[in-house]
């Protein structure tokens, strides 16, 4: 069996709020990295989105040790029965912990505690990352605000003037505009 370290962290910026995750996999000379946000989430779940989308990674079977500086994540993985745990009623984030089960079954899996912003180079990346996922979740947010803000005023706004305005990529704009248009205007802009 192969053995792989995974690195990971998750952040949330309100907890509950916009959250993101990382991972970083370091299998023999090779190292390769996951990450995302969720717009909506707590820390433990990023936390362990860090964990299902490291464990996505693996090609095949393989001796893992997860590296953490989450205990619930640590503690949890390391209690020997996580299918008890995880069918346990009640659990929270029993979703997660289910993905991470079914990710495990072919491998070998052991989670090592590492305490944050401790000066671990893989760690610290991990945590740099996923900071930045949520907090470009934040600017995103603020950004959808302004645009619906906009768009209730005046429907008729085209994505062009409201990209010059807030200084933004038309992409983006055209993202929040079609959403604004799907929940307040029954999922087409207004034709004129």
């Amino acid at each position: 069996m192969d053995r792989v370290t995974i690195y990971t962290d998750g952040s949330c910026h309100g907890n509950p709020g916009p959250g993101g995750y990382a991972a970083i996999l370091l299998h023999k000379d090779n190292t390769k990295e996951v990450h995302g946000s969720d717009w909506y989430t707590t820390n433990n779940r990023m936390e362990l989105k860090a964990v299902i989308e490291g464990l996505r990674l693996l090609t095949r079977p393989s001796e893992v040790t997860i590296i953490t500086d989450s205990q619930y994540v640590a503690k949890t993985i390391n209690r020997g029965n996580l299918r008890a745990y995880v069918n346990t009623p009640g659990r929270k984030n029993a979703d997660l912990w289910e993905q991470i089960l079914r990710l495990s079954t072919w491998h070998k899996v052991t989670a090592k505690w590492v305490r944050g912003h401790a000066g671990n180079k893989y760690n610290q990346k991990c945590d740099t990352i996923a900071n930045r996922e949520a907090s470009q979740l934040e600017k995103e947010k603020g950004l959808r605000i302004k645009i619906f803000t906009d768009l209730l005023t005046d429907m008729s706004t085209p994505a062009e003037t409201l990209a010059k305005k807030h200084k933004c990529p038309l992409g983006m704009v055209e993202k929040y505009y079609a959403q604004f248009f799907e929940k307040y205007n029954g999922g087409t802009a207004n034709e004129q």
